[in-house]
């Protein structure tokens, strides 16, 4: 009779922490996001606006289903089918590096960014648009975007992505049907979970080329699903198609380090070292931390003995960006900010005869040189 009392106590106590530890997220989530209005499917509708002195053009693969009432805009719900658009996406002269320039109402394509053009695609018109715009050589970006993000937040983050970048990259953007939600933590991982089918299909239609040259980027929890679709293509032998990759960024990952290191050993080392930009200072990953009680790849500390034999270990260049500003109130979207720079440092990262090439190990990114530094120097 003790011992049943203490044992109901026991996962009284254990609700209770988890309970509390939910209060906690959602207080700092409204708290931080109680003034922020987010954007509609509306800003996807294309507009009779003239365009900016420049425009960029957006490939989609999503698994979200079509948002209803609009012909353009993709939705938060799960479909099994992999659909396909494009959009024009009109940069304004004001543009400011690091910055989304929403539309106002009317858009002006002086001071905001405007959809211009957007049209849903079949899978042939998509193969053909990715194949006419890689005649001159162009190399792909695809872009896997995290937990809360809502369709239309995901293409214009890519457009901005695109325009700061300077690189002439052909820009595809893998749209899985996060929630948009700040408290849909659980539902948006579900959601992750399933669509590594999506992505990896996304990746063969990119990959197919033989001389095809794709850098893949994934922010957050879209880091997650990368690695588990990365494992789950080494586990039933489709490794080739993953040496096409000249480039795998994770961006702020949000992965639990022992997942991480159980996906490392099904995908073994990529031909060029896995890419993970980290800091410390993260608040969307302490709370995901919270919720989860696992410790956050992006979270890592680069000046850990552990991080940097791991690093060494699994052919990865581990990347703290901590000195690099940013407007996200969550310093989660850190990452932005470096894609302007990335020319400076271009080297570091892509040749591996450069004089400082930055190889598998641990690195902090100094913002006032935009070079990486080793922490064991």
């Amino acid at each position: 009779m003790v011992l049943d009392r203490a044992k109901t106590n026991h996962v009284i106590a254990g609700w209770s922490a988890h309970a509390v530890c939910w209060i906690m997220v959602a207080t700092i989530v409204v708290a931080l996001g109680a003034c922020v209005t987010r954007p509609g499917p509306e800003v996807l509708q294309p507009a009779r606006a003239k365009w900016g002195e420049r425009s960029v053009t957006i490939f989609v693969a999503t698994l979200r289903t079509p948002e209803p009432g609009s012909g353009t805009a993709f939705s938060s719900g799960q479909s099994q089918t992999l659909r396909f658009a494009r959009y024009v996406i009109s940069i304004p002269p004001t543009h400011q590096a690091d910055m989304i320039e929403w539309p106002s109402d009317p858009p002006d394509p002086m001071t905001d960014f405007v959809t211009v053009h957007a049209t849903r695609l079949s899978e042939a018109e998509f193969r053909s648009g990715i194949a006419g715009t890689k005649g001159d050589g162009r190399p792909i970006r695809l872009f896997v975007h995290g937990y809360n993000n809502s369709f239309q937040e995901t293409v214009y983050r890519l457009a901005q992505i695109a325009a700061d970048a300077h690189d002439n990259r052909v820009a595809v953007l893998f749209a899985w049907p996060s929630q948009g939600k700040p408290l849909s933590y659980s539902a948006d991982r579900a959601a992750a979970a399933a669509s590594t089918d999506g992505l990896a299909r996304t990746i063969e239609i990119l990959a197919e080329e033989p001389n095809a040259r794709v850098v893949l980027l994934a922010h957050s929890m879209g880091g997650w699903l990368t690695m588990e679709t990365l494992a789950k293509m080494s586990r039933e032998r489709r490794r080739a198609v993953i040496e096409r990759f000249s480039n795998v960024v994770l961006a702020a990952p949000d992965i639990d380090v022992v997942d991480m290191v159980r996906q490392l050993e099904i995908i073994g080392r990529l031909p060029r070292p896995l890419t993970l930009l980290v800091s410390s200072d993260d608040s969307a990953l302490t709370l995901s931390r919270i919720i989860t009680g696992g410790r956050r790849v992006g979270a890592d500390d680069v000046h850990d003995p552990w991080v940097q034999a791991a690093a060494r270990r699994y052919g990865a260049r581990v990347i703290d960006i901590s000195e690099l500003t940013t407007t996200d109130s969550f310093k989660h979207a850190r990452f932005t900010a470096m894609v302007a720079l990335y020319s400076k440092f271009q080297a570091q990262i892509e040749n591996p005869l450069a004089r400082r090439y930055a190889g598998p190990g641990a690195f902090v990114f100094r913002a006032a040189t935009s070079t990486l530094e080793p922490v064991d120097r």
